[in-house]
């Protein structure tokens, strides 16, 4: 009789912990970083032992709870951080140089269609090379074109500048996420595998892990009872719960760096930062572009007006003043009296015709025309590679999540297969009971 109140007590006490497990998935269903928990349950061994009173005596083995395991696949884990941290990178590369086709379009009022403009009223010019009106309109599409230039260089730059705002946050999450894993895994060390406690730091291990990879491209090795150190290069980033900060380093018309133990790491290849420091190299690139067109644009203005003739014969002065980028180009304030319009010749338009043949395939136009173009393709393919790395991670994520994520008709069918293997237990300690009050009866 007591070998069946035993196994039914064994089994009661099983049944209940399962239906917690149970009860803990469906609880955490719509939680991004909780893994499946069962329960692992087996069997004791039949034991023996000797009565002094009676004979040998043979016993029956109960369930045996040997604690609770996650439903983790180590692989898909490593994989799916991976594609997470290309996932973001590419949409952290798609926003950025979007911000670039924004600053280049000016608002629909970009320095290619002011160029355009400015050649149109040349062309005017050239007609009518004493009309004041034509010559005023001339003088303001230049000054347009520079305000153009100056505008965009600063939309350029402000959107450099607000990388480095948001690469200096991405690296202060990183660091927390980096002192949270050191926490997390002074807790783990000494806690015995298998128990509620080790598994719910287990999820907060793997939640870390993500947000660390998602900011950089890292390298994980996990050691006892489930810690993992991180390092990058050969430079250790934690160890055990010895955590060494990130630090962002802005650098001026170039992008930024990131230093680890006081040496300066390679750039960041992967995650947040990886997205931001490629999308703030494309744009100082473009930056550097758009300085050397407008330093053409300047010199070829001021070329085209030394090679005329003012209304009074002299040589024309500058028109255009700049200090080597586009933000510095400005207007030196000539009246229109002042333009160079006629040839040394004295042919009265001979100059400003000379003007219109600056639209040639190495002239201010086409310059921008080939910036503006470099920086599409490169949208264009940024936006092609989130599309990819987008598709993979949700593959892999799938397959992730077919392993590890709570799937509530599982569970609905674990409820009540419980149940009922519950119910079992209990009519076994019913059985037990009402045998040993027919025998009690007996006597």
């Amino acid at each position: 009789m007591s070998d069946l109140l035993n196994i039914g007590r064994a089994a009661i006490q099983a049944n209940s912990r399962a239906l917690d497990v149970v009860g803990s998935n469906v609880a955490n269903a719509d939680n991004p970083d909780y893994v499946r928990r069962s329960l692992n349950i087996g069997e004791t061994a039949a034991y023996g032992a000797t009565n002094p009173l009676y004979s040998n005596y043979n016993g029956f083995g109960t369930v045996a709870v040997g604690g609770i395991t996650r439903s983790s696949d180590q692989f898909l884990e490593a994989a799916t951080r991976q594609t997470g941290a290309s996932r973001v990178s590419s949409e952290v590369l798609v926003q950025w140089l979007d911000q670039g086709e924004i600053a280049l379009a000016n608002n629909d009022v970009d320095i290619g269609a002011q160029l355009t403009q400015l050649f149109g009223s040349a062309e005017e010019l050239s007609a009518v090379p004493f009309e004041p009106a034509l010559r005023n309109q001339f003088l303001g599409d230049i000054e347009a074109t520079v305000h153009r230039f100056n505008q965009t260089s600063l939309s350029l730059g402000s959107s450099v500048e607000l990388i480095n705002g948001a690469a200096t946050q991405q690296a202060q999450e990183l660091n927390s996420a980096l002192s949270e894993l050191a926490t997390i895994n002074q807790q783990l060390r000494p806690l015995r595998s298998g128990t509620g406690q080790h598994t719910n730091l287990l999820d907060r291990r793997d939640a870390a892990l993500t947000v660390i990879t998602e900011k950089l491209d890292v390298q994980i090795s996990f050691g006892q009872n489930g810690t993992a150190d991180i390092s990058r290069n050969g430079t250790s980033l934690l160890t055990f719960n010895a955590a060494t900060p990130v630090n962002f380093i802005a650098n001026a018309g170039a992008s930024f760096d990131l230093e680890i133990g006081g040496a300066v790491q390679a750039p960041p290849a992967n995650g947040t930062l990886g997205g931001l420091h490629r999308s703030q190299s494309s744009l100082v690139n473009l930056g550097n572009d758009l300085n050397s067109l407008a330093v053409q644009f300047a010199d070829e203005v001021n070329t085209w007006q030394a090679n005329g003739r003012t209304d009074a014969g002299a040589p024309g002065a500058a028109i255009v003043s700049h200090g080597g980028t586009a933000a510095s180009l400005a207007i030196t304030g000539l009246a229109a009296s002042d333009l160079a319009l006629a040839s040394p010749a004295g042919v009265a338009n001979g100059n400003i015709l000379a003007f219109v043949d600056l639209r040639t395939a190495t002239g201010t136009e086409q310059g921008y025309e080939k910036i503006a173009l470099g920086q599409a393709q490169n949208l264009l393919a940024a936006r092609s590679e989130s599309e990819a790395a987008t598709a993979f991670d949700r593959a892999t994520r799938e397959a992730r999540n077919n392993v590890s994520a709570v799937d509530l008709d599982r569970e609905a069918a674990d409820l009540i297969r419980l149940q009922q293997s519950y119910e079992a237990s209990a009519r076994i300690i019913q059985v037990a009971r009402e045998t040993m009050q027919s025998i009690l009866a007996i006597f």
